[in-house]
């Protein structure tokens, strides 16, 4: 334990810059390390046992859905086992060592559109993928390492509501176009016919038992003398396509996947049964949302449907790889130029990594969550260093802060009091701060990967049902959302809220548009064979603000 002097020496400010190598490393270790006996013993109560479950299904459904969209965009050199993996023993790392172990690593979309872009760009120059990870991942620690020894955390002052808005909106939106480009994938793979027991085309008519052979694979069809549809052989790895009734069950799935799971989100600030019972099911809302579709899809399984894809043991998704990535190639040599080359990539993906882990301790420290223990704004993002590091030599996805599951964390270990008048809003008291959970949740996730056998019953339209629901929730409480839609009202019917009533209605809506005008520079952008710099364009929306924005609003204006 620091003494008295010593503690008095540590800022209290953690952005403060203390003008040595490392030096804001330091404070967070001095500021937050003393507590760590406390961090344990604060986890022994009710409260913790019960977030230790919500958080776990919480983390585990986004998890599976992640490690299974990264399977299709990596040709499956990294799927549902690598993301389980890495999630779990990344997630244990960070909460026994990390500042703020209150905040929780997990795969992201924006993370998750930089890998398929890396995988893409790997593809197209006949790179081999995870070598070049590796060395993306070496320059990121690297890169991570200069940053955080001269305390380059102090930046995060400048990001503001306008950038984090953007960025807000822009993870939303790519939950919601996945989902949108599943399902063309499958009404394209799966059309909607007249008739499925009698295809024909121009030259030829299909009866009975038919095989059809396309330019990358093939599937037989047969029907039976009942004339009942029987599921496809397909051949090796090869695909199912033109199922009847796989479309509409897929669309069911996902959109019975949403619903479920955001109504009982809404239902639980209803008035309703009672606040305990409400608040179970709006905290296991995606949980059993998941399992109805599950069971749906069992009780309809004369209707074919994809099911996630997940290995038996603790073997990597494709047989092409094994747990340790050779830095200088599997199966031929790459250039020693592009080691060096990496770095560019490398310095995106790290720009990615700071504005994600940073905005979400900025969103964890707001003064109205009463944390005391402090924060780990330099220490955390040194971690995460050396865990993309970690990632990158053993094959495993990049791991960052979810902001969506920290804040269900920390919402789930906050006390409010029960004393308050009725009608009044009960007045939060403070957060259990503690290790434990978080912990604890990572290793339950870890364990998971053993029930292979009953993860492989869950359809994948289901998953993507829960990153409907991840994207539309997320895009709740975001002021620019609101004010978008004020777009479209007259004024007479706009709220009386701070932006609207202290800001004239054209400076409001030209603030508005150049927001929005940004988000879709940035989707056009992720768009393009450009998609690698898209970290960059986002990083260059700060200097935007700051000094191209003033010249248009006041800072009056500007402030709310």
């Amino acid at each position: 334990l620091l003494g008295k002097r010593e503690k008095d020496e540590i800022p209290t400010d953690p952005l403060q810059r203390t003008g040595c190598l490392f030096g804001g490393v330091r404070n967070d270790v001095q500021r937050r390390y003393p507590h760590y006996l406390s961090d344990i013993k604060d986890a022994v109560n009710v409260q913790c046992l019960k977030t230790l479950f919500f958080i776990f299904f919480t983390c585990l459904s986004p998890c599976i859905a992640f490690g299974g969209l990264l399977s299709e965009k990596t040709d499956s050199f990294m799927g549902v086992s690598e993301t389980m993996v890495a999630t779990s023993v990344f997630g244990m790392m960070f909460s026994l060592f990390s500042g703020q172990p209150l905040l929780i690593l997990g795969a992201t979309g924006p993370v998750l559109v930089f890998e398929e872009s890396l995988y893409k760009f790997c593809l197209s120059n006949n790179f081999e993928f995870l070598p070049v990870r590796f060395w993306v991942g070496l320059w990121v620690c690297a890169i991570t390492s200069a940053a955080v020894a001269l305390e380059g955390s102090f930046l995060v002052r400048y990001i503001t509501r306008f950038t984090e808005e953007i960025f807000a909106i822009l993870i939303s939106l790519i939950f919601i176009y996945e989902v949108v480009k599943k399902l063309m994938q499958i009404f394209s793979d799966h059309p909607l016919m007249e008739d499925y027991c009698l295809v024909s085309d121009d030259n030829h008519t299909y009866n009975d038992s038919t095989s059809f052979s396309f330019t990358n694979w093939s599937v037989n069809y047969g029907v039976n003398n009942n004339s009942e549809w029987q599921t496809p052989v397909s051949k090796g790895e090869d695909e199912v396509l033109n199922q009847p009734n796989t479309a509409l069950l897929s669309l069911i799935l996902v959109f019975g996947t949403f619903l479920i799971a955001y109504f009982l989100r809404v239902f639980r600030n209803s008035k309703f049964l009672g606040r305990s019972v409400r608040r179970a099911l709006g905290d296991f809302g995606v949980l059993i949302s998941l399992l109805s579709m599950v069971l749906l899809s069992i009780i309809m399984n004369k209707t074919y449907v994809q099911k996630l894809d997940i290995t038996d043991s603790l073997t990597p998704t494709s047989r092409k790889r094994g747990w340790f990535i050779n830095p200088m190639g599997i199966e031929k040599t790459i250039p020693l130029w592009l080691t060096f080359a990496a770095a560019l990539p490398g310095f995106l993906i790290f720009i990615l990594l700071f504005m994600e882990t940073q905005i979400t301790e900025m969103i964890l420290n707001k003064k109205e969550r009463k944390l005391k223990k402090g924060s780990g704004y330099h220490l955390d993002q040194l971690i995460l260093g050396i865990l993309t590091l970690l990632g990158g030599l053993f094959g495993l996805p990049w791991m960052c802060a979810a902001t969506v599951r920290t804040v269900a964390h920390v919402s789930a270990l906050s006390e409010y009091s029960r004393t308050h008048a009725p009608g009044e809003k009960p007045q939060l008291l403070g957060v259990k701060e503690q290790r434990v959970t978080n912990f604890a949740v990572h290793l339950l996730i870890g364990l998971s990967i053993a029930m292979g056998p009953v993860l492989r019953a869950i359809p994948v339209p289901a998953l993507f049902g829960i990153f409907l629901y991840l994207g539309v929730s997320t895009l709740s409480g975001v002021q620019m959302c609101e004010r978008i839609k004020l777009l479209l009202m007259p004024v007479k019917y706009h709220p009386s809220v701070s932006y609207v009533r202290k800001v004239r209605t054209m400076q409001m809506h030209k603030f508005t548009l150049i927001q929005l005008t940004c988000l879709l520079f940035l989707i056009v952008i992720k768009s393009t064979d450009a998609s690698l710099a898209f970290p960059f364009m986002l990083i260059l929306l700060v200097p935007f603000r700051l000094k191209i924005m003033p010249k248009f609003f006041d800072s009056a204006d500007l402030a709310q």
